[in-house]
């Protein structure tokens, strides 16, 4: 699990070392994602295997549709139930950003993390994976419960159909729900790391 680790190691100094140190926004904070997606390419010309199995998509998208309906559906209840949301003036962009923002996500989930969690874990990879994945989203334990959720879904369905396309879509499904359904005081306004404290 050695890009696994190092992936780990990228995540966790952004979020708990370089973000408090740094307060200002620019390009260095590009960085860390271009070490992730290097990590991610050079692991993934070893292992053949880029998230887009053409005969998967089909399958990985129905099952994507019924839990995101599933999950998305009680997540609305909850949130709704919560108090009064904030007003999204532009929801599609939202869901248009998040596109791309999980589906890189989820390339780095499904395939460095679950199989490399696959090569070691065996039975036990999709918890393992989907265990990393939340933890990324520490000290928030909003995120942390959701994303173990969706992660535990997400890597399910890839084990199974290997295409990533379908659950970006559910991905930024799932996030525009919460931001239309829960109030930022619920949900840690999404932040993680040293930023939630902020």
């Amino acid at each position: 699990m050695r890009y696994s680790l190092a992936i780990t190691a990228i995540i966790l100094g952004y979020q708990w070392v370089a973000a408090p140190l740094v307060s200002v926004r620019g390009p260095w904070v590009a960085v860390p994602v271009v070490l992730i997606i290097g990590l991610c390419i050079l692991h993934n010309r070893r292992t053949r295997e880029w998230g887009f199995a053409a005969r998967a998509f089909w399958p990985a998208f129905g099952w994507c549709v019924l839990l995101t309906l599933a999950l998305g559906g009680a997540l609305w209840t909850i949130g709704r139930s919560l108090g009064p949301a904030p007003r999204r003036d532009e929801p599609w962009l939202d869901f248009l950003y998040v596109i791309i923002w999980g589906g890189a996500q989820q390339f780095v989930l499904q395939t460095v993390l679950l199989r490399e969690a696959q090569a070691t874990a065996g039975r036990a990879a999709v918890l393992v994976a989907a265990a990393l994945f939340a933890a990324f989203h520490l000290p928030n334990p909003f995120l942390v419960a959701v994303t173990f959720a969706g992660g535990l879904t997400w890597c399910w369905i890839y084990a199974r159909h290997p295409n990533i396309v379908p659950l970006a879509l559910s991905h930024a499904a799932a996030t525009v729900i919460i931001l239309i359904a829960f109030n930022p005081s619920v949900t840690g306004a999404l932040r993680t790391g040293w930023r939630y404290f902020q």
